[in-house]
């Protein structure tokens, strides 16, 4: 039972027994649960909508998660928030940063969490690769995950020089309160996930596995398959651009090896996998598009160059592959998993997502219809001057400053539209986004959206001033 006292008073294990059908001495290896399935979510770091083929892109090998992508359901108007930590925190309280984001690369430790939420269904727990959500040991366990081996936890500075990195090359895990050496963190961290893989092969109980990978975050240094990896030691550990077509293509090759071992364990037919990214690419990074147009990476950009990102879901063969025009942020993942989990959200947590379990079982899709989007990153070691506040439909987008565009025609949101031109069609939709917007007044950058609760402090204490993006 979680300690978290928000889910103790919510009485979940009634609401968990009432959704699965059954008492708490047959829970336990019946045939719901063998019936539920597994849970995956691969989430990529750094890397948007234009680096996939699936997406229009041409600069690079991404061919398994464009395989991914015509095998599964392909979500088109995916958006993440503009940076990791407000998509990190917006994707497992399944709430806005309005409501709880506080800091960058902080969480407050008293968020219910899809996890907590997937021990109370019964689930097994396992999260791999980035935390960036609170210097402190014994928030992963606190917050749900029974097994976990991190980066962006504890560690930093102890370990972290000219060359070791928290990531890559010379990588320190903590795994789950031990230090371990990976010569080359991705691989690390992918080892640790498939050991976990490996140990609910014979299990009685679902699981749900959060996969986050360090591809392809900054530095853009050489993978274990580039050419100059064994031709130039200390090269492992400097960044440059021109290694950014490997990291792409060793992500690639992740994505590949994690669904084989699946398949391998014979997990993969009961398995709901999910790939997406947390947002828009580094702006050190220029891709090109089918069409010829070349694009730069949008990180820390609210415009869709900063948050928009593939989502593929796959569920062995259950899913009809198609195209998805809906509208989707990461929001929707808390009760899609709660649906796939057949357990209850309490009311009271208040989530801000929108199911996407009844299209991924075969229903009737539900519609969301307005995605908000309140960035305040609050850098810690540099400015981040994009701070904003919008709504979007799947076509058009308003800002709280009053700025409104069409994104379908004009993705970069470059041609402001004047509403007094519009349609009543149109104008409709202002109305409803900028009602949206308003619901909190006073917005002003970097404004926090919650108070920092907690005595811990953050992965960044000891950085030095920096350019994230």
């Amino acid at each position: 039972m979680t300690n978290n006292p928000k889910l103790q008073a919510a009485g979940l294990s009634a609401l968990s027994l009432m959704a699965a059908g059954c008492s708490s001495s047959d829970q336990k290896g019946d045939d719901k649960n063998s019936q539920r399935p597994n849970i995956v979510l691969f989430l990529a770091d750094d890397i948007g909508a234009e680096c996939f083929g699936c997406m229009g892109g041409v600069s690079y090998d991404t061919h398994t998660i464009d395989s991914l992508a015509r095998t599964g359901i392909f979500y088109t108007n995916m958006h993440a928030q503009p940076l990791s930590a407000p998509s990190r925190v917006q994707l497992m309280t399944g709430l806005y940063n309005d409501k709880n984001y506080v800091c960058f690369g902080y969480m407050n430790d008293d968020e219910p969490t899809f996890s907590q939420l997937a021990q109370e269904a019964g689930y097994t727990t396992g999260m791999f690769g980035k935390w960036q959500l609170g210097r402190s040991r014994e928030m992963p366990t606190k917050l749900g995950w029974d097994e976990w081996c991190l980066y962006q936890l504890e560690v930093y500075k102890e370990f972290n020089g000219p060359t070791g990195t928290d990531r890559y090359a010379n990588c320190m895990m903590d795994n789950h309160g031990h230090y371990e050496y990976s010569t080359y963190g991705p691989d690390g961290f992918e080892q640790a996930a498939f050991e976990f893989l490996d140990e609910q092969k014979d299990s009685d109980k679902p699981f749900l596995m959060y996969y986050t990978t360090p591809l392809v975050h900054t530095p853009h240094t050489p993978t274990p398959d580039s050419e100059s990896w064994d031709l130039d030691f200390l090269g492992r550990f400097k960044g440059n651009t021109d290694n950014f077509p490997d990291m792409v293509a060793y992500l690639d090759k992740k994505v590949d090896r994690m669904i084989k071992r699946l398949k391998e364990n014979g997990q993969w037919d009961n398995t709901i996998f999910i790939f997406t990214s947390d947002n828009g690419t580094s702006t050190r990074i220029v891709s090109e598009l089918a069409d010829g147009t070349m694009r730069r990476g949008g990180k820390g950009d609210p415009r869709g160059v900063g948050t928009s990102v593939p989502l593929i879901i796959c569920w062995g063969d259950k899913v009809a592959p198609h195209v998805s025009e809906r509208l989707v942020d990461f929001t929707d993942f808390f009760p899609t998993f709660a649906d796939a989990m057949q357990i209850e959200v309490p009311e009271e947590w208040g989530l801000d997502g929108v199911s996407l379990y009844q299209e991924i079982a075969g229903g009737q899709p539900l519609e969301k219809e307005i995605s908000l989007m309140h960035f305040n990153p609050l850098w810690p070691v540099a400015p981040a001057p994009y701070a904003a506040r919008a709504a979007r439909t799947t076509d058009y987008k308003y800002y709280w400053d009053g700025r409104f565009y069409n994104t379908k025609e004009d993705f970069m949101e470059e041609h402001p539209i004047d509403i007094e031109t519009c349609s009543d069609e149109v104008k409709a939709i202002y109305a409803k986004l900028k009602a949206k917007v308003d619901e909190l007044p006073g917005f002003y950058p970097d404004m926090p959206g919650a108070p920092r609760r907690g005595n811990y402090g953050t992965f960044y204490d000891f950085a030095e001033p920096n350019n994230p993006f």
